[in-house]
C-alpha cells in the first residue's frame, strides 16, 4: 500500500484507490440502511455498480460531502395554489 499523498489544488490525494460499499457507510455514518439506499439512489451522488453491489470512491465521497446541499422544491406551486388547484380538479 503506498501512503504517499499528493497536493493537487490544496486537496491531499492519495495514491491508493480505496471503494466503499453500502455496509461499509452505514458503519461510518450510524445512518440506517435505507437512509444509505436513499443517499445511494440520489443522481447526484458518485456512485457506480459494480456486479450487484453498489460501491463510491472513497475521493468521490469526501467530494460530494464537502459541498451544501439543499433540499429542492418538488413542485412550482404554492400552498394556496395547490389547494386550488385540487378543488378545481375534485369539483
Amino acid at each position: 500500500m503506498n501512503l504517499e499523498m499528493n497536493n493537487y489544488d490544496g486537496q491531499y490525494l492519495s495514491s491508493d484507490v480505496r471503494f466503499y460499499k453500502v455496509e461499509d457507510l452505514i458503519e461510518m455514518t450510524g445512518w440506517s440502511e435505507k437512509t444509505v439506499l436513499k443517499l445511494f439512489a440520489d443522481p447526484e451522488f458518485p456512485s457506480a455498480d459494480f456486479g450487484r453491489t453498489k460501491v463510491v470512491e472513497a475521493h468521490a465521497l469526501i467530494e460530494y460531502f464537502s459541498r451544501k446541499r439543499t433540499k429542492k422544491q418538488e413542485t412550482h406551486w404554492t400552498k394556496g395554489d395547490l389547494k386550488d388547484e385540487l378543488r378545481k380538479r375534485l369539483y
